[in-house]
């Protein structure tokens, strides 16, 4: 099955890197607007603000280019150690096909989420984390 044309743009520019990770292209205010959005959906076992305690999941702060199943103090499932045991980042392309299908890039992962589907809202939501620091 052929990938329509924006979703590959999408890939091709995830590659380069999104709108906003890299440091050279900053993101438009729509896609960081959409990404908020989209957070919505990680919002029930995700926070963004340390303030905030009791989440499910890890912190989002930071967690473009962080080193995956590497926040201090959270207990990772054994399935994300074993993903990150040879030391990867989550880049725009690695989060972009976790945040697809978690289960399919982390099997047995502890996250059950079914997947967003819409590449562009994928990259909206990745440009929105890149800017919580």
């Amino acid at each position: 099955m052929k990938q329509p044309l924006a979703a590959g743009l999408l890939v091709q520019a995830l590659a380069c890197g999104v709108a906003g990770t890299d440091g050279a292209t900053p993101p438009r205010a729509e896609q960081l607007a959409a990404g908020e959005r989209a957070f919505q959906k990680c919002y029930a076992c995700h926070a963004v603000d340390p303030a905030e305690q009791g989440a499910e999941g890890p912190l989002l702060r930071g967690v473009v280019g962080r080193k995956v199943a590497a926040l201090p103090g959270y207990a990772y499932s054994s399935a994300m150690r074993f993903y990150a045991a040879d030391g990867k980042a989550w880049t725009g392309v690695r989060l972009d096909a976790f945040i697809a299908d978690p289960q399919g890039v982390v099997p047995h992962t502890a996250m059950n989420f079914f997947g967003l589907a819409d590449a562009t809202e994928r990259a909206a939501l990745i440009a929105w984390l890149a800017q919580q620091r």
